[in-house]
């Protein structure tokens, strides 16, 4: 079976400023994702008495009597956690980034290794060369269209040199060679 072609790729050095812009919405969306979560656990204890029972553990606990969990005081705390949770996640991604570019520096990168499939190369084989480079990605028919403005190119450069007399024997028909302003012999019918 046929391999594709191969591609080695070495990771030298990666960015950290990209890292921070890719650091910042990964750890963001972790917290979203944490905070709804909070939020439909909440309503589900909330709905199922749960919570009830929980506070009144808590409360015989550490023994008092109006123990109760404050929504608006806890939705605080964890919008207060989920900006630490970004930040510090944020700080340790790109330190982790040029940590990597320091390394890289000693050992010279990662080496990825890149293979297309058989199929996907010969399909890009194909559309390359069914494509003429420059336009829009028209597919031309085997060179047929550059093998005819070939041979028209010749012919007009051939009837051109015969018009002036250099070569009166240039211009060729399917009949043979003719001079120009005459006229091409016309076979009767009965020899067709």
């Amino acid at each position: 079976m046929a391999q594709g072609r191969r591609v080695r790729l070495v990771i030298r050095r990666i960015e950290p400023l990209t890292v921070l812009k890719v650091a910042v919405l990964f750890w963001a969306s972790i917290y979203v994702i944490l905070l709804v979560a909070a939020l439909m656990l909440w309503s589900a204890a909330t709905a199922t008495g749960l919570r009830e029972n929980v506070e009144s553990f808590v409360g015989d606990l550490i023994a008092a009597d109006d123990f109760s969990f404050k929504p608006a005081q806890m939705l605080r705390a964890s919008v207060a956690g989920g900006a630490l949770l970004v930040a510090l996640g944020s700080f340790a991604t790109v330190m982790m980034a040029v940590l990597y570019n320091l390394i890289s520096d000693v050992v010279g990168g990662v080496a990825v290794v890149f293979e297309e499939t058989a199929g996907k190369a010969a399909e890009r084989r194909a559309a390359r060369k069914s494509t003429k480079p420059g336009t829009s990605g028209k597919p031309e028919k085997a060179g047929a269209a550059r093998a005819t403005l070939g041979r028209l190119t010749a012919r007009a450069a051939a009837a051109k040199d015969a018009v002036d007399g250099k070569d009166m024997d240039a211009l060729e028909t399917k009949e043979g060679p003719r001079r120009p302003g005459s006229e091409p012999e016309r076979a009767s019918p009965g020899q067709r």
